[in-house]
């Protein structure tokens, strides 16, 4: 039996004990014939060491190694994988010359490298030509209930994510304060914090991983706000496949990975200022056709792009023939 050992952040925790990009591959590679292990960076490194001199494949996941650790764990991989999901090379705060020249050597070292979407791609092609795989987040949709859309009296917009994302929706204050009038249109926000916005008609409710999927099912469309800058246009789009799986029509910013995900006024919209996105709210909730429609093509959607069932046996299958 080959082994393969998954090196991360330490991400975990009690209430969310699996990562996308991680845990979700383990079937497909224990399928064929992988035993796995998982350490993070809260693992001495020298363990990580003593378990990748016996791993065939060492799958580094989103980690910036310094030089020297990048150095030893290239000696004693026998294969390297690198897989990011985020401008790593950036950070939240712009350029930063340590990040780069450590994203750089590891691009380089790499065996395969797994890039979240295009533009990742495109960084990680300033550093080689070959192996670089476009492998997006994906979710098994399998397990998203498909919203029923129904004419009701109220409509209700919803947006999951977390504590740390929650900065956007304070860029689009001023949309929540604008809807405040309408007494049908109404917004939940499902996160692990409740973010400091104190409007009417807010509902918070604590993202609990047992409860995601069906916490959607309350959602009659779904919101994804995004800054234009490098680490919006890093980012994979979770929260648009997640909102796409359950059957939600979505509105957000045209920038990055949604411009290639969204097709507007198909599966979702592209609206750059806040009177286009009210615009689509109120649309939506005067229309539960073209919820229905919309909500269709985003489920289509997300079953042909972003379906782990299609994607889980592609990473495993690459992964074997290092």
């Amino acid at each position: 039996m080959k082994k393969l050992l998954f090196f991360t952040h330490n991400i975990f925790t009690r209430e969310n004990p699996e990562g996308y990009r991680i845990h979700q591959y383990f079937p497909y590679l224990k399928k064929i014939g992988f035993e796995i292990e998982l350490l993070t960076t809260k693992d001495k490194f020298t363990r990580v060491l003593n378990s990748a001199k016996s791993a065939d494949v060492v799958y580094l996941q989103r980690v910036l190694l310094n030089p020297f650790k990048l150095s030893i764990l290239r000696k004693y991989a026998k294969r390297l994988v690198y897989d990011f999901d985020d401008a790593v090379m950036y950070g939240t705060k712009g350029e930063s010359s340590t990040r780069r020249s450590r994203f750089a050597k590891i691009i380089k070292n790499a065996d395969a490298v797994f890039c979240g979407n295009g533009f990742l791609c495109d960084e990680a092609r300033k550093y080689r030509e070959d192996g670089i795989h476009c492998v997006p987040t994906v979710v098994d949709t399998g397990e998203y209930p498909v919203k029923t859309h129904i004419d009701r009296t109220s409509f209700v917009v919803g947006w999951m994510g977390s504590s740390s994302t929650s900065r956007y929706l304070h860029d689009i204050k001023p949309l929540f304060e604008s809807c405040i009038d309408n007494e049908k249109i109404g917004f939940t926000f499902v996160a692990d914090k409740p973010p400091d916005i104190e409007i009417e008609r807010i509902v918070f409710q604590k993202w609990e991983k047992d409860t995601e999927k069906t916490s959607l099912l309350g959602f009659d469309m779904g919101i994804m706000p995004v800054r234009d800058d490098v680490w919006s246009r890093g980012k994979c789009g979770l929260k648009l496949i997640q909102y796409m799986a359950a059957g939600l029509p979505s509105v957000t910013h045209p920038v990055g990975v949604a411009c290639e995900m969204v097709e507007d006024g198909i599966n979702g919209f592209l609206r750059e200022g806040l009177d286009g996105w009210k615009d689509v709210i109120l649309e939506l909730s005067r229309d539960v056709d073209l919820r229905k429609r919309m909500g269709r093509a985003a489920r289509a959607y997300a079953e042909e792009r972003f379906s782990l069932e299609s994607w889980g046996p592609r990473v495993a299958e690459i992964i074997n023939n290092l």
